[in-house]
């Protein structure tokens, strides 16, 4: 998918209902879901929950594979814009550090999936829960997002980005 890259980051104030997590952690103007992989992988995400359910793996071992398809694609489609990280902080200003977790919950009434990211911007972890603001947060607290965080570097590419 094509996106339109956003170095205004008042935009996410301005248009609040327009981005989400990972718009505001990817800089981009549209809704960002990379759950769209799952279905390049002709995979209905809700049957793939259910089935690995069935197959005895636990509501965590399930949302750490999500997490981690969901991350499979995210590379693919921002190649050489995203990569994992190593563990040593950002090395350049035009680079930050984004957390993505999830949640896959299987229970007799069915399926609840959703991932979050969280960014590292100017020093401070923030975040932009779906149509919510954005706000600072703390790395550590994911609420319901029960995975394992996984973490890339994203190089900011400023040129022709929305000034």
């Amino acid at each position: 998918m094509e996106y339109t890259r956003n170095s205004d980051l008042t935009y996410y104030t301005s248009h609040q209902g327009r981005a989400n997590c990972g718009s505001y952690a990817l800089r981009l103007n549209e809704w960002y879901d990379p759950e769209e992989y799952f279905d390049e992988l002709d995979i209905d995400l809700f049957d793939w929950v259910e089935e690995m359910a069935l197959n005895g793996y636990s509501n965590y071992e399930i949302t750490n594979q999500y997490v981690d398809i969901l991350t499979e694609g995210m590379l693919r489609e921002f190649d050489n814009e995203l990569e994992l990280c190593d563990g040593r902080p950002p090395s350049t200003p035009n680079t930050e550090l984004i957390a993505l977790n999830g949640m896959c919950v299987y229970d007799e009434e069915g399926s609840d999936i959703d991932f979050h990211f969280k960014v590292l911007r100017d020093g401070h972890w923030s975040e932009k829960p779906g149509c919510d603001p954005v706000k600072f947060c703390e790395l550590d607290d994911w609420g319901r997002y029960i995975g394992e965080p996984v973490y890339m570097y994203h190089k900011i590419d400023m040129k022709g980005a929305d000034e």
